[in-house]
């Protein structure tokens, strides 16, 4: 990646467990260390949201959409076979800011219809698939997002 690639800056958003901290690991660092996140951290370039009490309590909307100003793109993250959704619909408008969808964890051959139909609903306009063991996935990913 060039310099100019990493000064944009991406807020992560997603339930936990869904795969943030590791997708921006993996990103920045070419590999994962797990730790949990329990506030809005900084990897690299990202900007990593913690999970539940963000997007799970509607009093915290407004974290989000504050950390969105700091950020070039917004990524939305559902893991594969997720049916559930945290996002209310069209969530991404909100923000003033590019959201994309991410489907993480596509290589368990969990269900991607459900994520994808509810990236979309929240306001996603451009959904990827990926998975941090998928080298291929990532580049289309950092590709569109760093273009």
């Amino acid at each position: 990646m060039s310099t100019e690639k990493k000064e944009k800056r991406i807020l992560l958003v997603g339930r936990s467990g869904c795969g943030k901290t590791t997708l921006a690991d993996t990103i920045t660092h070419g590999s994962a260390t797990y730790h949990k996140t329990q506030a809005i951290t900084r990897v690299g370039n990202f900007i990593d949201t913690p999970p539940g009490e963000y997007m799970e309590n509607p009093n915290y909307y407004r974290g989000i959409i504050l950390h969105a100003y700091d950020a070039d793109i917004v990524i939305f993250m559902i893991p594969a076979g997720d049916e559930t959704t945290i996002f209310p619909p069209s969530f991404g408008n909100s923000l003033n800011r590019e959201v994309i969808g991410v489907v993480s964890k596509v290589d368990t051959g969990k269900d991607v219809e459900a994520p994808r139909r509810n990236l979309k609903l929240a306001g996603a306009t451009k959904i990827f698939e990926i998975s941090v063991h998928d080298q291929e996935s990532l580049d289309r990913l950092c590709d569109y997002i760093y273009s």
